[in-house]
């Protein structure tokens, strides 16, 4: 069959609407067998889409053209593998595979048997049994995907090597993983299933560079077993890393197709920067951060001190980043600053006009006036700070325009929140054009960086003096945080809001702070100052 065999997936002319909207526009591209492809491409430019097609989910079938898998068959058990394996025994019944072309969206019979061996990884999903074992969540997989029983406990032992688990292997449940080790055992669970086609939908897009080249080498193996992959991302770097052919996705189409290098290149060129201003007016302190510390107790790993004596201050109209590697502190950091979680020991004051209120108490209605420690309300935490969390989402069943006005509670006449609404959504990067059609779109109709500059927006509506960002541009491409980035800087001057940025992107920090604390293991090692002059 020569060189075609390698092929293993023909996507030929396939179009996808919803609502009337096209997603995929005329997409055509050959899918080599044990050859990683990327898929690269700002939100909403249709590369999740084709992977959900890939996958066979029901809503994402194709309004017109095919979708051919090229198939190792076994016609006694109907075992699939890869087309390279034709000619081969099936591990399973020993008869020899035969080739077979599968019409994946035609043949319902085979897409059922093939979809077993299809998996999937979404992005800012952590799909695992929280309440049970690490080990537990891999044998589990290995059941489902008709393991030997006698060999599957060493057969989990060598998938949770590969991801860089064996550490967490007693962890009785796996909530106390970070997000960087839940993500590596959301893989672990889906090589289990020993698939064909692994889907990676933006895997590692919230997790800092080391921790992600951890989920990145772990990928790579998986072409050595066999296994071909696709990954979504809109981060250069990680395309660059995991695959040797790219497709760049835009509005739906693919506009260049080749080798990763040079599509990437043309990519990062229509980017741009982040236009930085040279702000000077800086006003008092209105965080203080002094020998803060949040310890507490983990049944694997003893007394955490996830915030460990911090000490440090952040001024008014300040942009101030706090940046750190996946369980480095910062998220623990965040919650007590924005009275979310009381500290262990030391304090975190909050100013509000002339009084300090203490956020780091479980109560925060403690102030200082005139020098003297008094009672007082928790009234100033609702309107004076603002947080955006890395978990957040909107209101599932109300709109865009409902997020942003009544979901809030926003109280002002119709056509006055329309101007606001129309001036925050343009300020996180929106044309009129898309502002007209998100505003009527629920949470599900939205891309998850339209969901995120949402979100952004949101928070921005109810103009706090305070904005703390948990990992703002998590699954951002990098156009969009761009765009994300030059409105904290127009938020700042327009709007006088002072912000704390907390992000694993040490780039984008830099490129938007005034100042960024680095934290490692609970700890500040260094406040670089970013302000010329």
């Amino acid at each position: 069959m020569g060189e075609e065999k390698e092929v293993f997936i023909k996507v030929r002319g396939v179009n996808k609407q919803f609502e009337g909207k096209t997603v995929l526009k005329d997409i055509n591209l050959d899918i080599k067998e044990m050859e990683p492809l990327g898929l690269l491409g700002k939100s909403g430019a249709g590369k999740s889409v084709l992977l959900r097609m890939l996958r066979g989910t029901d809503e994402y079938a194709p309004d017109s053209g095919e979708i051919i898998f090229r198939l190792a068959y076994c016609p006694s058990c109907t075992w699939i593998e890869g087309p390279s394996r034709v000619g081969e025994k099936c591990p399973k019944c020993g008869t020899e595979f035969e080739f077979k072309e599968v019409n994946f969206w035609q043949d319902t019979s085979m897409k059922r048997t093939m979809k077993s061996a299809i998996a999937i990884m979404l992005q800012r999903s952590f799909a695992l049994y929280s309440d049970e074992g690490v080990i537990w969540n891999v044998t589990e997989a290995l059941e489902r995907a008709r393991y030997p029983k006698s060999k599957r406990m060493k057969k989990a032992y060598e998938i949770l090597e590969s991801v860089k688990m064996l550490h967490r292997v007693n962890m009785p449940d796996t909530r106390d993983l970070s997000g960087g080790e839940k993500q590596r055992m959301v893989l672990a669970r889906q090589l289990a299933l020993a698939p064909i086609l692994l889907l990676a939908d933006e895997p590692t897009g919230t997790l800092d560079h080391e921790t992600a080249k951890v989920v990145h080498r772990a990928l790579i193996e998986t072409t050595r077993g066999g296994t071909t992959f696709l990954v979504t991302s809109h981060w250069p770097y990680v395309i660059r890393e995991l695959t040797e052919e790219t497709a760049w996705f835009d509005k739906g189409e693919i506009v260049e197709y080749g080798p990763t290098d040079e599509v990437v290149t043309h990519f990062e060129a229509q980017v741009g920067e982040i236009e930085r201003d040279d702000y000077k007016k800086f006003g008092d302190p209105m965080i203080r951060i002094e020998n803060l510390k949040k310890y507490y107790l983990s049944a694997s790993r003893g007394v955490v001190k996830a915030v460990d004596d911090v000490s440090f201050e952040v001024n008014e109209n300040e942009i101030f980043g706090v940046v750190g590697h996946s369980g480095a502190g910062k998220t623990s950091l965040m919650r007590i600053v924005s009275h979310l979680d009381p500290g262990s020991g030391g304090s975190a004051w909050i100013r509000v006009g002339d009084r300090w209120y203490e956020a780091s108490k479980e109560d925060a209605g403690t102030f200082i006036e005139h020098g003297v420690i008094v009672g007082g309300t928790t009234d100033w935490k609702s309107h004076f700070v603002g947080v955006l969390h890395q978990e957040y989402s909107l209101i599932p069943k109300l709109t865009t325009w409902e997020n942003l006005t009544h979901g809030i509670g926003l109280d002002m006449p119709e056509d006055l929140a329309t101007m606001k609404v129309n001036f925050m959504l343009k300020g996180v990067g929106f044309e009129e054009e898309e502002i007209a059609e998100i505003l009527p779109k629920t949470h599900d109709e939205l891309s998850v960086g339209e969901k995120q500059r949402i979100l952004i927006a949101q928070l921005l509506m109810k103009e706090p003096n305070i904005a703390v960002l948990d990992e703002p541009t998590g699954t951002m491409d990098p156009v969009t945080k761009k765009y994300v980035g030059e409105t904290i800087i127009k938020a700042r001057e327009n709007l006088g809001t002072t912000f704390v940025i907390v992000t694993h992107d040490l780039d984008f920090a830099e490129k938007v702070c005034d100042r960024v604390a680095k934290m490692e293991n609970g700890k500040i090692i260094e406040i670089e100052d970013l302000r010329s002059g």
